[in-house]
């Protein structure tokens, strides 16, 4: 007569049988014989492996998360009912640091590139050419974008003053920096159906692919964020996000318009923005009926940028392509009429308080 299993199933007490043996200890595994509820599979005897990771329960349905995917600086947890039926089902996905860490978050944009070795300040009494010299090129570099070799042309047959293009190419950087340090990113207040159009867009540095995001708002139509990475990811999509919340924190309660980009609800989820109800994710060109939205005003100025930038033919340096977008953006939201807003800038429509001029050189050149 065979005897009867009594090997009990340690989460329900109910019956088991044998189910062949264990790979790594070579003991027989029993599994539990209430496959509907539990199923449990175990070694008698085995310790438990201790886990990698802490376990977490989804804010959504309660069910427990695993794995989905490994981040720089973190993990991507999923829901388990990712593959239920009906209404249980639930893919929600959210982002865990590595324990005893926070998350990569950028507060600035000159984060994304080192500035150690170059000097920000002009040293106006060691220089060779006079301040009027310098304003002129960095006009030129700045404002109209022309290359050094080009300004290095238009500089000797007009004035006849013989520059290299090395001095012309640390000009310009300088001038970008200064006017990052020292004007600063555009503040704009709050207001009703405002939005923050944000993409990214592609540049070569050192014959290399970089990826340049940034951020325009819908109101005052100035460029709010930029940020320049390797690729295309959550960490520095949630720094681009970042910095236009803290350039100007109203932006936190304005609708965010993305493409089909997943790294985008996964950031916004990261800094605690309110991504069901104000997120809107738009893929396509034309406008949508429904959404009631598009995002081609950053697109418009993607073409800009990449107008400008194709003399250059890609650029050298992190550096380099960093100083070309900040002066581009500063040029956009200081200095140049738009027409959304009757002629005035971006600044000029917010009310910032800036030095009275009469021209744009005169007051690009208050802070260098």
């Amino acid at each position: 007569m065979v005897k009867e299993n009594k090997v009990k199933c340690p989460k329900c007490n109910s019956d088991t049988w044998k189910f062949g043996l264990d790979p790594a200890t070579k003991k027989q595994k029993y599994r539990c014989k209430n496959l509907k509820r539990c199923g449990y599979q175990f070694v008698p005897g085995k310790p438990k492996r201790p886990k990698k990771y802490p376990s977490f329960i989804c804010p959504r349905c309660g069910s427990n998360m695993s794995i989905f995917k490994h981040l720089s600086d973190g993990y991507r947890l999923r829901c388990n009912r990712h593959n239920a039926k009906g209404k249980r089902k639930c893919s929600h996905k959210i982002n865990i640091p590595f324990p005893g860490k926070a998350f990569k978050i950028a507060k600035d944009s000159i984060q994304a590139i080192k500035v150690d070795k170059l000097a920000i300040p002009f040293c106006w009494s060691k220089m060779d050419f006079s301040k009027e010299t310098v304003s002129i090129v960095v006009y030129l570099t700045v404002i109209h974008a022309i290359p050094a070799p080009q300004v290095v042309q238009i500089m000797m047959q007009l004035y006849n003053l013989k520059i290299s293009h090395d001095s012309i190419t640390r000009w310009s950087s300088k001038a970008a920096l200064n006017l990052h340090k020292n004007l600063g990113p555009l503040q704009v207040p709050y207001s009703l159906h405002k939005r923050l159009f944000t993409d990214e867009t592609q540049f070569r540095s050192n014959g290399q692919k970089r990826w340049v995001w940034a951020g325009k708002e819908s109101k005052f139509d100035s460029i709010q964020t930029f940020f320049i990475s390797p690729r295309r990811c959550t960490e520095y999509a949630r720094s681009t996000l970042n910095i236009a919340f803290e350039n100007s924190p109203s932006l936190r309660k304005a609708n965010v318009v993305t493409d089909g980009l997943h790294s985008y609800p996964c950031a916004l989820d990261d800094l605690g923005y309110d991504t069901e109800k104000k997120h809107i994710r738009y893929v396509g060109w034309d406008w949508d009926p429904v959404k009631k939205v598009n995002n081609n005003r950053l697109e418009r100025q993607w073409s800009d940028l990449k107008t400008a930038a194709r003399p250059y033919r890609g650029f050298k340096s992190e550096l380099g392509l960093w100083c070309f977008v900040a002066s581009r953006v500063y040029r956009h939201n200081y200095f140049m009429p738009n027409k959304r807003l009757n002629g005035k800038t971006p600044a000029e429509a917010v009310g910032k308080k800036l030095p009275y001029c009469h021209d744009k050189l005169k007051l690009m050149m208050k802070f260098l």
